[in-house]
């Protein structure tokens, strides 16, 4: 079975239809989807259930927040209560797969700021990457990955530079016991799968902060992760599309 996960940026806005033809394009079985928006995703759902997805689940982002939705062409279970901070529920989706015989969380953390009610700079984020380190230490005997938009990763692998917040913790997560999916598959230079924008639009530097995280028990049935860069460079969306197929 194929997954695909894809932050649509802001929720999909006009780029709507465009984003719909390039998830069929790739043909997957399971869609994961950070940054849905509710009003937008009206849409969205609406065509996703009509090319061949009739099963979603969504974490019910309010207004302008970011949330995340998973549509699938087999059933969805969501059996788990959500371990995220509250002020940040809606960026954590956990959901099994009982025709596959594994379970995933779909996340999107926060970059480094502050939420509207946590007011220390970075501990929300630290507040989330605690919950996520906790669940992994309980999941990582079980089939289980955990996959989305991290806006994390390793200082000088990741990035070109020492600017992500939380690498610590990005760190532990391997040291847990839990697989990088993309680096296990692949050998090379890091792919980005988002740039940072200076001034006047100018592409300013690279990141890779789209992962997916194995257990061990998990990993000898995935057979590939990897990334599409051509709806980033398209301007689908800002982020390149990952693609994890497990078998």
């Amino acid at each position: 079975m194929k997954f695909l996960s894809w932050n649509i940026q802001q929720g999909g806005g006009t780029r709507i239809a465009r984003i719909v033809e390039a998830i069929k394009a790739h043909d997957p079985d399971v869609i994961a989807l950070s940054e849905y928006r509710t009003p937008p995703g009206v849409i969205l759902c609406s065509n996703l259930k009509a090319a061949g997805w009739p099963y979603l689940e969504s974490s019910f982002p309010v207004g302008k927040d970011n949330g995340l939705c998973v549509f699938s062409r087999t059933p969805l279970i969501r059996t788990r209560q959500c371990p995220a901070p509250p002020e940040n529920l809606h960026r954590w989706l956990d959901i099994d797969l009982p025709a596959h015989g594994f379970g995933f969380a779909a996340l999107h953390i926060i970059c480094s700021g502050t939420s509207s009610n946590v007011g220390v700079p970075g501990e929300s984020k630290r507040r989330f990457w605690k919950a996520l380190l906790g669940a992994a230490e309980t999941r990582l005997h079980e089939p289980f990955l955990f996959l989305g938009d991290f806006n994390t990763g390793a200082h000088g692998l990741d990035e070109a530079g020492k600017t992500f917040a939380c690498t610590e913790h990005f760190t532990e997560l391997s040291a847990l016991g839990y697989i990088d999916m993309w680096r296990d598959h692949n050998g090379g230079p890091t792919e980005w799968t988002w740039y940072s924008k200076l001034k006047g639009g100018v592409r300013g530097n690279g990141f890779r902060i789209d992962h997916a995280f194995a257990t061990p028990s998990l990993r000898p049935r995935i057979t590939s992760c990897r990334y599409s860069h051509v709806e980033r460079e398209e301007k689908i969306s800002d982020h390149s599309i990952m693609i994890v197929e497990v078998e």
